[in-house]
């Protein structure tokens, strides 16, 4: 006898095991979905909170089936792209692993993009899990579309910078740290700066880490990103980076002024505030100074 999906979603309700696998689940921070014979029947917690939703009746009657959830855009995979939408998961395991990839909108309109495992080790069932890779999709179009770097001075570009920066938060929760920010100004005239970028930047990438972020943020100012653990550490770190940057072999930079200000991350505080406090600080900063706020 064929089972129904209401009638499957009843016993998951009701049955121990079915709870098990259920609580199970709602352990991981991936997106999962159980499907049977196409058709969503259980979703983890990390689901439910990602679409604003408390169950899969409510789901359905709000959205419709779950591809429709898919944004179509030609970078990722959505079910304009085989015959038979409701068997997109054949579809999608059939491309290469790299791009079973989707987009989805968040409760809050905010897209992400995930990359896509199907595991369907029991007849008419399937279990997909949605895994968040925003963060490095997003790092990959850019760098393919050549604007991860800024030209003229050879440090990140701003716009790479603030669509990646959820990064930082990331690295600086799970290594329990603050995130640094520097901005370095360059106090000459526009022409007199560009004679000196390709040495400034130079100077600095000699000092810092491969994970530490160089960002062209204006004309003539810099932001330096990184991870630190106290106020001290910053106003340390800043200090060290005036001196570096004056020494052999990048002794010609002692013809051009510079000021510098710098802040540390608050518990939990947005990065945008962070870089709105070190602006503050460098605009009361002056020459050869590092303002800490």
């Amino acid at each position: 006898m064929s089972l129904s999906s209401d009638t499957i979603i009843s016993e998951i309700e009701n049955n121990e095991w079915s709870q098990l696998f259920t609580s199970a689940i709602n352990t991981q921070k991936d997106l999962i979905v159980l499907m049977y014979k196409n058709t969503p029947i259980l979703f983890n917690k990390a689901f439910q909170n990602f679409s604003g939703i408390s169950s899969v009746k409510e789901f359905l009657r709000e959205f419709g089936p779950l591809h429709d959830r898919f944004v179509p855009h030609n970078s990722y995979f959505h079910t304009g792209k085989t015959d038979s939408p409701d068997e997109w998961t054949i579809a999608l395991m059939a491309l290469p692993e790299h791009d079973r990839i989707v987009s989805m909108f968040n409760s809050r309109t905010e897209p992400f993009a995930f990359s896509v495992g199907v595991d369907n080790c029991v007849p008419n069932y399937e279990i997909i899990t949605f895994t968040d890779i925003s963060q490095d999709f997003i790092k990959r179009i850019m760098i393919e579309n050549d604007v991860s770097i800024d030209k003229e001075s050879g440090a990140y570009d701003k716009e790479y910078f603030i669509h990646t920066s959820k990064s930082f938060h990331d690295a600086a929760d799970f290594n329990k740290k603050a995130i640094g920010i520097t901005m370095i100004e360059l106090m000459s005239t526009d022409h007199e700066a560009e004679k000196f970028l390709r040495d400034f930047t130079a100077s600095i990438k000699s000092s810092i880490r491969q994970s530490d972020m160089l960002v062209r943020w204006d004309k003539k100012t810099f932001l330096l990103a990184y991870l630190a653990n106290t106020a001290e550490d910053v106003i340390a770190f800043s200090q060290k980076l005036l001196l570096i940057m004056r020494q052999e072999p990048f002794e010609r930079l002692n013809a051009i002024s510079m000021r510098m200000g710098a802040t540390v991350q608050n518990e939990k505080e947005d990065i945008t505030v962070i870089i709105k406090r070190a602006q503050t600080a460098l605009e009361q900063s002056t020459n050869l100074q590092v303002t800490l706020l």
